[in-house]
């Protein structure tokens, strides 16, 4: 994963960019090689359905159903870049594999989509978040160009591939919560993290091999994407670790390494 200093994050504020409360300005669109390599890092296939949220003047709309076969529809606000995204299909004669929305991002329906673009600064990606953690497929992919979406965790072989952003699968149980590290409490109670990646209730781990689950206690049951969980573990005992958990889908369930504990206080070096 990127760090801190990422170039992808950049340092100019959205008011600089031109973007206003997350409205994308159709002439600052990504480069079509831009798109190009987005969608490559995203495996778009040409039976999926792709959708950009601020399409703007058609650019990722039109690539996407030319160059990869795809089903593209845009959301935009702006009636002339519609317009005009409509033109530049008809001149690429895609337009029986475009639609056109005009609606507002906060309430659109993602659910059909299996690439999702959005190149709208970091606080209106923070707002989108949790409406598609919630309403996406588990194998859909969202494309975040320019800025991390807060909290979710990028796909590790897309960052090979594409160094404009970052790609995810915000409702994949798989990607919706990860393992850290492993210390010990001050009484010398052995724990481990629990990364959240994703919202999460109910949060229900156990250790294989211990009688009772409530041997392994998280320090809270209801955690935030992009917070981390400390479970306190059973003084002595191994086993894999299992989380199970509620997400915005559904349920959830994260297997974590198999462990063996022992404790300070009981007689660990």
């Amino acid at each position: 994963m990127a760090d801190a200093r990422d170039p992808r994050d950049g340092s100019t504020t959205a008011d600089e960019r031109g973007e206003l409360f997350g409205v994308h300005i159709p002439e600052l669109q990504l480069p079509g090689r831009e798109y190009r390599a987005a969608l490559e890092a995203a495996r778009l296939g040409d039976d999926e359905v792709y959708l950009e949220l601020g399409s703007g003047h058609g650019r990722g709309i039109v690539i996407a159903a030319r160059d990869f076969g795809a089903e593209s529809i845009g959301v935009e606000y702006l009636e002339d870049a519609i317009a005009r995204t409509q033109r530049s299909a008809e001149r690429a004669g895609v337009a029986d594999r475009v639609r056109l929305m005009r609606e507002d991002l906060r309430r659109i329906d993602p659910s059909g989509a299996d690439v999702i673009h959005m190149h709208l600064g970091p606080a209106f990606h923070d707002v989108l978040a949790a409406r598609l953690e919630r309403l996406l497929a588990p194998h859909a992919r969202v494309v975040a160009a320019g800025w991390r979406v807060p909290g979710w965790q990028p796909l590790p072989d897309a960052l090979d591939r594409w160094d404009g952003g970052y790609v995810y699968r915000p409702a994949d149980p798989r990607m919706q919560a990860s393992w850290g590290a492993r210390g010990q409490l001050a009484d010398g109670t052995p724990t481990i993290e629990f990364r959240v990646n994703a919202d999460l209730a109910e949060l229900q781990p156990r250790l294989d091999g211990i009688p009772a689950a409530g041997r392994v206690e998280p320090d809270r049951t209801d955690a935030a994407r992009g917070t981390a969980v400390l479970l306190a573990l059973p003084p002595a005992g191994s086993g894999e670790l299992t989380v199970w958990a509620r997400c915005r889908a559904g349920r959830i369930t994260q297997r974590g390494p198999s462990v063996a504990t022992v404790s300070r206080r009981n007689g660990a070096p």
